[in-house]
């Protein structure tokens, strides 16, 4: 008897833990979305080195900037960091918030603080943001040496940044990634792999809980932020990124598989007329440009007149109403016309490149005729990620350029990693450009100038003077003036890319999410709640 009544009691005793494992499980508020992310593999989780939307999306939340351009406003805030500056505005003194290294530990299913040889916590120190600067990567390189010319650490929680030229539009700078820390101890114990979740170390308010690579990333609430100026902490307890294409998430979406999706836009009709998820839809407008660029460093993309041709060979009325299919707006500039100081479109017609089928076969053949070259003579291909969207882009360009100007050209897909690392190789690439900051500076210098990697090979010394010339005022109508000329270097009279429309934001949110909307494009998911049941 004794027996039996204790294995029953043991039997009960187990079915509460079970019981009470289910219900905890359940209690936990987990987002699950796939906005910024797309089908592929977040490139890297290194704030000093990324370049892309999803790698930064996930940067932000884990290594907080020293300044936080606000989400709704899009005005910089502090972040990790306050700071003052001297009269002259060239010397600003950074003072970081007490914040402790922390890593998952999946033995334990709990975020710990980091140890150094003496067991005490590892805070950050302005020597990890001060080792940031020393490590930003070939992508914004050019951007931190046009904006800072010297970073010294004077204590623990103090350092101080020179600026190249005078004046508060260096502040830009701080809301930027590569003004996070990282962390120079593990790095230098484990070299690239310091990013896997096994290893890496973060502050703020997520932690890397794992990264199936390809697949997902899942961050989890770190408790040992209690939040930092303008970064509260963390109301959720975990937000798991799925990796999908627009047109699967969607899907996923309705199938209740995401709290949070972008919008496919071949749904985006029915999604419109529908009055379950039209009441969960949020547009606004985009943070980025979409162009295609062409390799300068080589025939027949080395002659403007060639570039500027197939840019006008491209309907971008047509592919906005009939192939992406949610209000994007055609452009003629790469510049936002959003931005401050952003030249309009309306004001400088001449300077835009439009859509001009005639103009564009004219302009192509008097090109062959120069060079004596004939379109049996280039061998050319489109390279872009995987996307459908992309992917339905290319067909009907690839059309349009065969229509026009009678040029066969191939396709190639690859993986957003790769992509990335190739297209500098590629005869025309898909690419867009999302604002980091709402200047337009960002666009025109930031992507252009020759002093940045650019991935076209695009150099103009007339180019470069006026858009740095643009970055020393103060007066923007001024400034304006300045960047319109140098948009029509960069899309007629030089041309290296075709700009093809502005990005409008589209977004499905699950109706137990509570949430903020952004108009910098990246999600502050700490802001972020799951409804009461």
């Amino acid at each position: 008897m004794i027996k039996h009544v204790r294995k029953f009691t043991l039997l009960v005793m187990v079915s509460l833990l079970l019981v009470m494992s289910v219900v905890s499980a359940q209690d936990k508020k987990i987002i699950v979305t796939a906005q910024e992310m797309g089908p592929d593999d977040v490139p890297t989780l290194d704030p000093a080195i990324a370049s892309d939307v999803p790698s930064v999306q996930i940067t932000v939340l884990i290594f907080p900037e020293i300044g936080r351009f606000n989400e709704v406003t899009a005005e910089l805030e502090s972040g990790i960091g306050t700071w003052t500056y001297n009269d002259e505005q060239t010397v600003f003194t950074i003072t970081l918030a007490d914040l402790a290294w922390v890593k998952y530990n999946a033995e334990t299913d709990a975020v710990e603080q980091v140890l150094d040889a003496e067991g005490n916590p590892r805070m950050v120190t302005a020597s990890d943001v001060a080792y940031s600067y020393s490590r930003v990567g070939p992508d914004y390189l050019g951007v931190y040496q046009a904006f800072v010319s010297d970073v010294t650490v004077l204590d623990d929680k103090t350092l101080e940044i020179t600026a190249v030229n005078p004046g508060l539009t260096f502040l830009n700078v701080l809301g930027m990634w590569f003004s996070a820390a990282t962390p120079q101890f593990l790095i230098e114990e484990v070299g690239d792999t310091w990013i896997e979740p096994e290893n890496i170390a973060t502050y703020g308010p997520f932690a890397v809980k794992n990264w199936t690579h390809g697949e997902s990333i899942t961050l989890i609430n770190n408790p040992f932020f209690a939040g930092a100026n303008a970064i509260p902490a963390a109301k959720v307890d975990e937000v798991l990124f799925r990796f999908l294409d627009e047109e699967t998430q969607t899907a996923a979406f309705e199938a209740g598989e995401l709290d949070a999706s972008e919008v496919a836009g071949s749904q985006y009709e029915r999604i419109t007329a529908d009055p379950t998820l039209s009441a969960q839809l949020t547009e606004g407008l985009g943070t980025c440009t979409y162009y295609y660029g062409f390799n300068v460093r080589k025939a027949p993309f080395d002659d403007p007149r060639a570039v500027l041709a197939f840019s006008q060979a491209i309907d971008r009325e047509l592919l906005t109403e009939e192939v992406t299919g949610r209000g994007e707006i055609p452009a003629g500039f790469f510049t936002l016309p959003t931005l401050q100081a952003a030249p309009q479109q309306a004001d400088y017609p001449e300077y835009a490149v439009l859509t001009d089928l005639e103009g564009a076969k004219a302009l192509w053949e008097e090109y062959l005729a120069d060079t004596g070259k004939t379109n049996a003579d280039f061998a050319l291909t489109i390279l872009h990620n995987n996307s459908t969207l992309h992917a339905n882009i290319a067909q009907a360009i690839q059309q349009m350029w065969k229509d026009t100007l009678g040029v066969e050209v191939a396709i190639a897909t690859q993986d957003f990693g790769t992509y990335l690392d190739q297209r500098k190789d590629a005869d025309i690439f898909r690419a867009a450009w999302c604002k980091d900051y709402s200047d337009t500076n960002n666009f025109l210098f930031d992507v252009f100038h020759s002093s940045v990697n650019t991935d076209s090979g695009f150099s103009n010394a007339e180019y470069d003077a006026l858009v740095a010339q643009a970055a020393t005022l103060s007066d923007n109508v001024e400034r304006a003036a300045l960047y319109a000329e140098a948009e029509r270097l960069l899309v007629r009279d030089a041309a290296t890319i075709a700009p093809i429309y502005y990005y409008t934001a589209q977004s499905l949110t699950s109706d137990r999410i509570e949430r903020t909307h952004s108009v910098i494009g990246r999600e502050y998911y700490e802001k972020w709640d799951v409804k009461s049941n």
